[in-house]
Parts: C-alpha cells; sequence; structure tokens
C-alpha cells in the first residue's frame, strides 16, 4: 500500500473511532427505570450501598488506572465535585471499575492526588475515589467500558446512562444535576 493511502487510511479509521465514542450518552426521558441496587467501597475501605444514597441525586463515574479518558476528565471531575460537595442532596463517587486490584486503584489515586497538588498551584485533588469489587455494579448498570457515568434521580430512577469520553463533562454533570436540583 502506498505510505500516503496508509497514512490517510489511518487517519480515517482515527475519525471513525472517534465519532463512535463521541456519542455515546443515553438519557432516559421518562426516568421511569429504576435504578439497581448496589454496593462499593471507598478507596479509605468504607461500605457504599444504594440504600445509603436513596433521596439524593447519585452520580457514579466509572473510571480504571489505564484508561486516558478517564484520567483526562478526572480535572473536569473535581471542578464539578467542588461544586456540589457541599450540597447534601448530592453524592458523587468515581468508581474504580473493579477490572484491577484494589491496591492499584489506591495507588493511582494517591498519585493523581499528589501530581494534581502539583500542577494544579496547590489546590487540593479532592475527588471521592471508590472501587466496585468485581465490577458488580458496574454490571447491574448494564455498562461493560470506561469512562460509564450514571445519573440517578431523587426517586431513585436513571435520568443517564452514559459510556465513553464527553470534552464537556463538567457542563454536561451540571446541567442535568442543576435540571435536578430545580425540579425538587
Amino acid at each position: 500500500m502506498n505510505p500516503h493511502c496508509a497514512h490517510q487510511f489511518i487517519i480515517f479509521l482515527y475519525l471513525i473511532a472517534a465519532s463512535l465514542n463521541a456519542q455515546s450518552v443515553v438519557s432516559v426521558k421518562d426516568t421511569s427505570e429504576t435504578a439497581p441496587t448496589f454496593e462499593f467501597i471507598t478507596l479509605n475501605g468504607e461500605k457504599v450501598s444504594s440504600d445509603d444514597l436513596k433521596g439524593k441525586i447519585v452520580i457514579l463515574d466509572f473510571w480504571s488506572t489505564d484508561c486516558t479518558p478517564c484520567v483526562k476528565s478526572m480535572p473536569q471531575m473535581e471542578k464539578f465535585y467542588q461544586k456540589y460537595k457541599d450540597d447534601k442532596r448530592v453524592a458523587i463517587y468515581l468508581v474504580n471499575s473493579g477490572w484491577e486490584p484494589l491496591e492499584k486503584a489506591r495507588g493511582f489515586a494517591h498519585e493523581k492526588r499528589e501530581h494534581f497538588l502539583f500542577f494544579s498551584w496547590g489546590e487540593k485533588y479532592d475527588l471521592p475515589f471508590a472501587y466496585d469489587n468485581g465490577s458488580a455494579t458496574l454490571k447491574k448498570f448494564k455498562l461493560d467500558s470506561n469512562p460509564s457515568t450514571i445519573i440517578i434521580d431523587t426517586g431513585f430512577r436513571i435520568c443517564v446512562r452514559h459510556s465513553g469520553y464527553i470534552q464537556d463533562l463538567y457542563g454536561f454533570l451540571s446541567e442535568h444535576v442543576d435540571q435536578l436540583l430545580a425540579q425538587q
């Protein structure tokens, strides 16, 4: 194959892959699908269950250490978390999908916290990291990739099921949460 044609073919494949990943958001308009029961642990070892979160707007953002889009979106998730962390009506967790050992997830979160501190001029990287042992929660939401995000309303219905990278994740999540808060 001509090197010029091969280069164009590679660019073509990249553009197709990028377009497929960019539009993988599913909003459940009628919010009739009830969220499944689930349980995971924070990276500090505290158990979190769906029963603990009922009555709140819940955002679960699934990630793994080898997921470049997950890592790329973490500063936006930090900004989003800072906006809503004091609102008792909202619960946010960055949940490692459990495809890797718990210690690897803990080490990654610790490293990123220090990395973020250095490059953000001293701001605290305060994300609520968690771990989904055996990917049980991810599977209950019928998801199988990272990054994936779930938004659950106060009636514990799934409002958004998202799989893939969103360039303006902060804006996307803020818009949905603000709408849900305004409905209360």
